[in-house]
C-alpha cells in the first residue's frame, strides 16, 4: 500500500470529509457540463469540427456568451431558447461557486461561525486572499444543479440531433451564488 503522507484526515471538522467527496463529485459533473456546453455550441456553429475548433480556444465566460448569441440568432423552438437562456444563467452561477470551491487552498472553520471559511487567493490588488461559507449543504446544493444542468445540456444536444425530447428537459432550484470575502490582514 502506497504511503498516505499527505492523504487529509479533516481532523478540523466531521463535515469536511463528506464536503471533499461531494466536491469531486460536483467538479466531474462541472466537466459533463463544459463537455454539454461544447456539444450544444459545435451544432449552433453548424458542424461539429469546425465548431470544436472554434470552442478550444474559448474560456467558459467566452463559450456562454457565444452560445446565448448563436441560439438567439439560430433556434426557432421558443421553448428550446428558454432552456438555453435558463442553462446559461445557471452555468454562471454554478462556475463562480466551482471556482470558489475548487481553488481553495485552506478550509478553516470558527466556533463563532455557522459554516466553514473556503479561502483561495484572489486576483484583485486590494484583498490577496478572499473566501467563501460553504458547508456540506451548499456543495450538494451545487452538485445537485450541475448534474440537472448537464442533464439539461445533455438532452438540448440530442434535440438538436433529433433524438431528443423537449418534455425531458427540466427547470430546477439554481443555488446562490457563495459571496466572496476579503481576509482581513493587520496591513490591508
Amino acid at each position: 500500500m502506497v504511503e498516505q503522507e499527505y492523504y487529509p484526515d479533516y481532523h478540523e471538522h466531521n463535515d469536511f470529509g463528506p464536503a471533499m467527496l461531494a466536491l469531486s463529485h460536483f467538479i466531474i459533473n462541472w466537466n459533463w457540463v463544459e463537455h454539454y456546453f461544447n456539444v450544444v455550441l459545435w451544432h449552433y456553429a453548424g458542424d461539429i469540427q469546425v465548431g470544436a475548433m472554434y470552442t478550444a480556444g474559448l474560456g467558459n465566460q467566452s463559450r456562454a456568451d457565444t452560445l446565448l448569441v448563436l441560439s438567439k440568432a439560430k433556434e426557432k423552438n421558443p421553448l428550446i431558447l428558454d432552456f438555453t437562456e435558463f442553462s446559461v444563467s445557471v452555468f454562471g452561477k454554478l462556475k463562480s461557486n466551482r471556482n470558489s470551491l475548487a481553488h481553495s487552498h485552506s478550509i478553516a472553520r470558527d466556533i463563532n461561525e455557522e459554516k466553514p471559511r473556503w479561502i483561495r487567493s484572489s486576483n484583485n490588488p486590494k484583498s490577496s486572499h478572499v473566501y467563501v461559507y460553504a458547508d456540506l449543504d451548499d456543495i450538494v446544493e451545487n452538485l445537485n444543479a450541475c448534474g440537472a444542468l448537464s442533464k439539461n445540456l445533455l438532452e438540448l444536444s440530442l434535440i438538436q440531433m433529433g433524438k431528443g425530447n423537449t418534455a425531458l428537459l427540466t427547470k430546477f432550484p439554481v443555488p446562490k451564488v457563495l459571496l466572496p470575502h476579503s481576509v482581513a490582514y493587520g496591513n490591508e
